[in-house]
Formats: C-alpha cells, sequence, structure tokens
C-alpha cells in the first residue's frame, strides 16, 4: 500500500522525498485516534503504564511512553511558534485571520500549511521509529503505517453519549458540548486528511472500539492483549 507518509518531506523546492526508516529496527508503535469526548489521551496513558509494569514485574526494563501534545511542543519549538499558535494554525482555527496575516512575512516567519504539517510528521515519525510509544492523535496511524511494528485503533462513540460526557467534564450545556464534538471531529479530520487523502478508515486502522459500550480500563485490557498477540511486548 502506497504510504502517504512519504509525502511528507516536501521542502521549499516542492520535492518530496521518504522517510528513512529504519527497516526491522523501528517500533513498536501503538497509535489511538479518537473521536472528541472517547478518552485517549489517557486510555494512551493507562496503556504505556500498565506495559511498563508488567514488562517489569518480568524482569524487563523497558519502558513505554504516551507522547501527545509534547509533538506539537517540539514542532513548535522547531518552527519558532508558539504550541498554542501551532494548533491553531494545524487545526485550521481562525484560517481566514492567518492567512491575511501570511501576506505580511515571508516564509522564514511564516510557515505554511505544508510545513507545519510536515514538521509535525517528522517530530511524531522519529518517535515512532525510536519505539516503545503509544502515540495518541495528529493522524498517527497514517504518518506510522509504514513501520512494520505497528498497531493502530480508533476509538468512536455515538455523538450524544460523547456530547454528555464533555457536558459533564468540562462543565458546559449539551448543546454547546454536542457542537464542540462536532467543531472537534471536523478538525481532526480537516488534519488526517493530509496524510490520508480521503482514503476509508480500513486502509490505516487495526481495530475499532466502541468507547460507549467499554469501560477505559477495559479498553487498556484488550490493547495490551493484542499488544502481547502480536509480540510488541
Amino acid at each position: 500500500m502506497d504510504n502517504l507518509f512519504l509525502k511528507y518531506m516536501q521542502e521549499r523546492s516542492g520535492q518530496r522525498k521518504a522517510p528513512e526508516t529504519k527497516h526491522g529496527l523501528a517500533g513498536p508503535v501503538i497509535t489511538i485516534s479518537r473521536e472528541y469526548g472517547c478518552h485517549g489521551q489517557k486510555i494512551g496513558q493507562l496503556l504505556a503504564e500498565k506495559i511498563t509494569k508488567e514488562l517489569s514485574a518480568e524482569g524487563i526494563n523497558k519502558e513505554w511512553r504516551m507522547i501527545s501534545k509534547e509533538i506539537l511542543e517540539r514542532s513548535a519549538n522547531e518552527l519558532k511558534l508558539t504550541p498554542a499558535l501551532l494548533q491553531d494554525l494545524s487545526d485550521y482555527r481562525q484560517k481566514n485571520f492567518f492567512e491575511n496575516l501570511a501576506l505580511f512575512f515571508s516564509s522564514s516567519y511564516y510557515p505554511g500549511d505544508a510545513k507545519i504539517k510536515n514538521t509535525i510528521a517528522k517530530f511524531l515519525h522519529d518517535e515512532a521509529e525510536e519505539g516503545n510509544v503509544v502515540i495518541v492523535g495528529r493522524a498517527a496511524e497514517a504518518i506510522t503505517k509504514n513501520i512494520k511494528q505497528s498497531f493502530h485503533v480508533k476509538l468512536e462513540a455515538p455523538l450524544e453519549w460523547r456530547a454528555e460526557l464533555v457536558a459533564k467534564e468540562e462543565n458546559i450545556s449539551l448543546s454547546d458540548a454536542k457542537k464542540e464534538c462536532v467543531e472537534q471531529d471536523k478538525r481532526r479530520a480537516n488534519f488526517r486528511d493530509y496524510f490520508e487523502n480521503g482514503r476509508p478508515d480500513i486502509d490505516f486502522f487495526d481495530l475499532k472500539i466502541n468507547a460507549m459500550t467499554m469501560s477505559d480500563h477495559d479498553i487498556v485490557n484488550l490493547l495490551y492483549c493484542l499488544a502481547r498477540s502480536r509480540g510488541f511486548i
């Protein structure tokens, strides 16, 4: 399958080149994509901790990490932007304002859409190659699909259920929570589409889970068992 991440190294000249994956050594990596309201980061952190704990009990000193916002922080530093501004740009928030602002600056000061996404993808792929990592969000399923030791999960749930959870956790009205879910899902889809190019989920995900019908700990235990069965641990 042609991996769309091969496009991520687009340079200023317009040329593209493939990432240099350490064949046979890269990974393992587990990626978690989620609809807004599903506990992707919590599940990712619990999974990394569980794997590390179980390995330690077997006398194996191998720490697993969960990364999510760290990728934005590293990318922001590379692009000389604040993490908050980088997230706004990569999530298409206030797009018209930023597009107009870009007219007054050179590309050295104002990175374009492709450069932002490619920078995020580069750091994300580097982390995945290091291995022993759970990556949450940021189209990681597409960006790391070329890594043999990778496993890709998507958490989904009905909109009403997610809105009720968001309303409770963020102390906002149900209508505002539903709107936030829809808007966040749209932003995430826009980011993923840069790498997935409209291709169906089946091309990228190994497993989809209904977060409404399973507890966070049940999901963690399931993913742990799958990681075991696939030889990641």
